[in-house]
């Protein structure tokens, strides 16, 4: 019994050289305050003590903290009373305001403050962004560094963060204090394109790379150009067009992907378009040729930012004339063999259209493809009962007008 009583007078003796009290608004002569610390680490024991001549009295601390609010319990010992700070507290930072409470009244009160931890292992975190911005310096990337303790606590203002930065072959290195607990840093865009890489560095503790792209800025105007195999209008073969290499006004290469538009405006002002994405700066785009001749007038653009030169592009029709003949007693009509600039057959499927008319009035529209160089009409006379027809046949940009046709009834 009197080997436990030894240990407990040891155990509390040691509590009343480690305890901390703190300024007070109020105090009552009953409970006074055994010491005057204000500032404790983080992470340590924090016991606040009274003595009080008191002995039947059983006070409750309230404390509020930024992490929360609690009332706790006391140990007693001699007329002193401790109280010990939860750990859930004691390890983060902040201002406390304690409340001593007997009997339901406040007889004293403080408050304390807990400091970061810098005798513990450095915690960095880095924050960066935007991850992509333009080249040329009007755009900037912002770094946010956090320096911590291993409680996540804050590091002390003007804590030193070293802030290393690299962009193609120049290396930077800064030092900068931390301020509100953060440093933040601005890097502005070089002139030229690639990726600006970053890492931070406070006490032993260093990050990993993180990175920002710097892209190419806006596209400036450009020239296309185009290539064919043979100018004529026959329906069948490939024009292609492409770009120079797109640059934006830094001379950097636009980013691979960019679209490039191609407006083609015909002789009777149709509009056709053909896109085409750049790759190592030039856009390749094709369109079909067409089936008679044609002018085609063709600029490209990046939508909203570079335009190009205007190209025209000459068609010849491939056919000067083509033949047709009525048979089966008018029933049939036969057009063709259509021949092409080298005087052979036209590729099959040229299309082949024929208007019918009675009085002037149009009757009807046919359609047909041709194979193996004609294109065959029927007229049954189940539907068409008129006993005469004009016929206005049409291919390749060319147009025929037939007398009028008479029909057995």
């Amino acid at each position: 019994m009197k080997k436990c009583f030894l240990l407990l007078l040891l155990f509390f003796s040691l509590l009343l050289l480690a305890v901390g009290d703190v300024p007070k608004t109020s105090r009552s002569n009953d409970f006074q305050l055994l010491r005057n610390d204000s500032l404790f680490i983080a992470g340590n024991p924090i016991y606040i003590g009274f003595v009080s001549g008191t002995t039947n009295a059983k006070p409750k601390l309230f404390i509020n903290h930024s992490y929360g609010k609690t009332l706790l319990d006391c140990n007693y010992y001699q007329n002193n009373y401790i109280f010990k700070i939860p750990e859930i507290y004691a390890t983060k930072t902040g201002t406390v305001t304690w409340h001593l409470i007997n009997n339901s009244k406040t007889v004293s009160s403080g408050h304390f403050e807990i400091a970061p931890n810098d005798q513990t292992k450095t915690k960095l975190e880095n924050y960066l962004g935007p991850r992509s911005i333009l080249a040329g310096g009007s755009e900037f990337t912002m770094l946010v560094t956090v320096p911590t303790d291993k409680f996540d606590n804050p590091k002390s203002d003007k804590t030193t963060v070293f802030i290393n930065h690299q962009f193609l072959d120049k290396l930077t290195l800064l030092e900068l204090k931390t301020a509100h607990f953060i440093i933040w840093y601005n890097i502005y865009s070089p002139l030229k394109s690639g990726k600006i890489f970053i890492s931070s560095q406070c006490d032993k503790t260093t990050t990993k790379e993180i990175e920002t792209k710097v892209y190419p800025n806006n596209a400036t105007d450009f020239e296309i150009f185009f290539t064919q195999d043979h100018s004529y209008a026959d329906g069948n073969q490939i024009t292609s067009f492409s770009t120079s290499i797109i640059k934006d006004k830094f001379n950097n290469m636009v980013s691979d992907g960019t679209l490039v538009s191609f407006i083609i405006k015909t002789k009777n002002n149709s509009v056709l378009k053909t896109f085409g994405n750049t790759i190592n700066g030039i856009a390749r785009a094709q369109i079909l040729h067409p089936n008679h001749a044609d002018i085609y007038a063709v600029s490209g653009y990046v939508t909203g930012l570079a335009q190009s030169n205007t190209l025209l592009v000459n068609f010849k029709s491939i056919i000067n004339d083509f033949d047709y003949n009525f048979s089966n007693n008018n029933r049939t009509l036969t057009v063709g063999c259509l021949k092409s600039y080298m005087n052979q057959i036209v590729p099959d499927g040229v299309k082949v259209s024929v208007k019918m008319f009675h009085n002037n009035i149009l009757i009807n529209t046919l359609t047909e493809d041709t194979s193996k160089g004609f294109a065959v009409f029927n007229f049954d006379k189940a539907f068409y009962t008129k006993n005469n027809y004009v016929f206005e046949i049409s291919t390749l940009g060319l147009t025929k007008k037939t007398t009028i046709i008479d029909y057995e009834l």
